[in-house]
């Protein structure tokens, strides 16, 4: 097979890589994207995810990626030239007790303490003027206006074709099968295409990067999600603008430019063995639609229209693993991210690029790969093996 050879090849078409790629192609980088399939395709993440752009709720490491994000999302569309469904329609978590009040409070000061200055306390009556219906045990919200919504396969897809506007090279279809290393340096790529020789590789392939980076002799602290999407058929237009989720429901609620409720939050679907597929889990889909319509009744008068899952790279400690690779120079991880990492790829693609470029990152500090060190590796194993409930 022939052998290629480029300044910078990204292992993985999904928004991250896609990402990543738009802004080193941006530094007049010389970039190759190798994708096991097409863009934004089933079962991958980036098809399959709930596209919620957020910051509430993020892990302290990911604040200062999270606040960046949020800016560049306002005026993402005239950047990618691009129709991304985006919405700033804020994000309401929501509290169904005073318990749940008192803990909502507590997490409005945190909230404000990593810098989302905006992020407030509702009470009841202020939730219900954002979302009339809400049941009637809903006493009070964190309500995060800059917070909204976009579309995953939309996004995944601008990105990319932003990044060949501006001279990347995309390779679709084409799998990589392993890394190749000399001493401790990674060198290359061995694909189904041939061999590609790169003076620097990022690894962003999310639930699959383990196969890979075992090549190289690095075992990854990550396991596969199948996560659980749910479409309804189209309601009456209007009934909820932000997106909505509760602190005791597993839910995260939307309503599309179509006037579908979309549904997620961490339900669980089963990956297949090769993860080419997913089996759906019945138990989830009846779980996860009631939970909607227990919080927002008005989504019972609806259906069920399409229910499917995609796969996710969830981290030992639910953060993303991004920075260089321990022990392995020439590789950069970008993976890991656990179900949460669709909002922040534009800041994600940025840092990631200065990275690359010798540039500081201080935002990613506490995302590096150096943490795998501080896992035991008993724990790593269990991890690993344990499939997720």
């Amino acid at each position: 097979m022939p052998s290629t050879h480029t300044e910078i090849a990204i292992i993985g078409g999904g928004v991250i890589g896609n990402a990543i790629a738009y802004h080193l192609a941006r530094q007049d980088r010389k970039t190759l994207v190798i994708e096991q399939a097409e863009i934004a395709s089933e079962p991958a993440a980036s098809w399959a995810s709930a596209g919620g752009v957020r910051r509430q709720g993020r892990h302290p490491a990911e604040a200062q990626l999270a606040s960046e994000a949020i800016k560049r999302w306002e005026t993402l569309e005239q950047e990618l030239a691009a129709d991304l469904h985006y919405r700033q329609c804020g994000q309401l978590l929501l509290a169904e007790n005073d318990a749940e009040a008192a803990q909502l409070l507590a997490y409005v000061h945190q909230q404000q303490a990593m810098g989302f200055s905006d992020v407030r306390l509702l009470n009841r009556q202020e939730a219900l003027e954002l979302v009339p219906g809400l049941n009637e045990r809903v006493v009070a919200g964190s309500y995060s206006p800059a917070d909204g919504q976009a579309s995953p396969p939309r996004t995944t897809r601008a990105f990319a074709l932003a990044a060949q506007r501006l001279g990347a090279t995309y390779w679709t279809a084409t799998a990589s099968l392993a890394l190749h290393t000399t001493a401790s340096r990674v060198t290359g790529i061995h694909t189904t295409r041939g061999e590609v020789e790169a003076d620097h590789i990022v690894l962003a392939a999310g639930a699959w990067s383990n196969e890979l980076a075992l090549t190289a002799g690095l075992r990854l602290p990550i396991r596969t999600l199948a996560l659980q999407m749910l479409l309804s058929t189209p309601a009456q237009p209007g009934m909820l603008r932000p997106v909505i989720g509760a602190l005791g429901r597993q839910l995260s609620l939307k309503q599309l430019d179509d006037d579908a409720f979309f549904i997620g939050g961490g339900w669980l679907g089963d990956a297949a063995p090769d993860r080419r597929a997913y089996t759906m889990r019945p138990s989830s889909i009846q779980g996860n639609w009631l939970t909607a319509c227990e919080l927002l009744p008005a989504v019972g008068e609806q259906s069920i229209a399409r229910s499917w899952c995609g796969l996710e790279a969830q981290s030992i400690d639910d953060i993303p693993f991004i920075g260089a690779a321990p022990g392995l120079d020439g590789l950069t991880l970008a993976l890991g991210f656990s179900g949460h990492g669709f909002a922040i790829a534009p800041a994600v693609g940025r840092a990631v690029a200065d990275l690359i470029n010798g540039q500081p990152t201080t935002e990613l500090e506490g995302l590096s790969p150096v943490r795998m060190a501080r896992f035991d590796p008993q724990q790593v194993a269990q991890f690993i093996s344990t499939p997720p409930q």
